[in-house]
C-alpha cells in the first residue's frame, strides 16, 4: 500500500467528505420532495429548468405528479452517484486506496455524471412537456434546454472514467507485481 494510503490529511480529508456527501443526500432527496408539494418551490424549479418557458405554466396536481415523475430519474441518478462517492471518501480514509473497489467506486461516480450530462436537457424537455401535454392543441410547448453545466458534467465525467480505467489497470498491475514476490 503506498504511503500516501495512511496520509492523516487524506483521512481527515476523506471523512470530512463522508459527511458532506452523506448530508448533500439528505437534503437533496428532502428538498425534492418538497419541491412538489410547495408551489413556490415547484414554480422556482420550473423556472431554474426552463428558464420564461416554464413563468406561466399552470401547476395541477396532475402535472406535479407528472413533473416529480420526470424529476426523479435524474435525481436517482444523482444520489446514486452520490452514494459511490460517499463510499469512496469512506474506503479513502480507511486506507483503501488504490483497490479495485476504489475503482469501481470511481467509475460508477463517473458514469453518474456522465449520465447527468445527457439527462438535463432531456429532463428538463420532459418537464416542459409533462407541464403542457393537457393543454389544448398549439398551446403545448417542446423545448430543449442546453447549458454549459451539462457540456462541463459530460468531461469532468469522462475525466473521471478515464481515471477509475487507469486505477483499474494499476491495481491489476500492482497485483501482478505482487504475486510475483
Amino acid at each position: 500500500m503506498p504511503a500516501f494510503a495512511n496520509s492523516n490529511r487524506l483521512r481527515r480529508f476523506s471523512n470530512a467528505m463522508v459527511i458532506v456527501t452523506t448530508l448533500g443526500m439528505v437534503l437533496i432527496g428532502v428538498a425534492m420532495c418538497l419541491v412538489f408539494v410547495i408551489p413556490e418551490w415547484t414554480r422556482n424549479l420550473l423556472l431554474a429548468r426552463l428558464g420564461e418557458a416554464g413563468r406561466d405554466l399552470a401547476l395541477t396536481p396532475d402535472r406535479v405528479a407528472a413533473g416529480a415523475a420526470v424529476m426523479a430519474i435524474p435525481v436517482g441518478v444523482l444520489l446514486f452517484g452520490l452514494w459511490q462517492a460517499r463510499a469512496l471518501f469512506a474506503d479513502f480514509a480507511e486506507g483503501r486506496v488504490f483497490t479495485l473497489t476504489s475503482a469501481r467506486r470511481l467509475r460508477n461516480f463517473a458514469g453518474s455524471v456522465l449520465a447527468q450530462a445527457v439527462l438535463g436537457p432531456v429532463s428538463s424537455t420532459a418537464l416542459l412537456l409533462a407541464f403542457t401535454f393537457s393543454n389544448p392543441p398549439g398551446s403545448r410547448q417542446l423545448g430543449i434546454a442546453l447549458s454549459t453545466n451539462d457540456y462541463l458534467a459530460l468531461i469532468i465525467g469522462g475525466v473521471l472514467l478515464a481515471v477509475a480505467w487507469v486505477m483499474v489497470e494499476a491495481t491489476r498491475i500492482a497485483d501482478e507485481h505482487a504475486s510475483f514476490v
